[in-house]
């Protein structure tokens, strides 16, 4: 069974997974350029997502992530922030 993650368990998650306090991780950040997420750490970070339960973005979705409200709505759906 999967569930979508809450934006806030999202920047949770990727804190945590960074070793980051939650509050130098905020939503509009770039994962690449303000986080330093590199493909291998998005990958790492992407199976703890799977493994909290929430569905994978497809390929196609992750080409247009940037920010981590990108991922978000790339696992949650193009309405999740809206």
């Amino acid at each position: 069974m999967t569930s979508v993650l809450s934006l806030q368990d999202l920047r949770k998650l990727t804190a945590a997974h960074l070793g980051r306090p939650l509050e130098e991780v905020g939503s509009q950040q770039r994962l690449v350029e303000d986080l330093d997420i590199d493909s291998l750490e998005m990958h790492a970070l992407l199976i703890q997502i799977g493994e909290a339960g929430a569905p994978l973005p497809d390929a196609e979705a992750m080409r247009e992530v940037v920010t981590l409200a990108d991922l978000y709505q790339a696992i949650a759906g193009p309405d999740a922030l809206a």
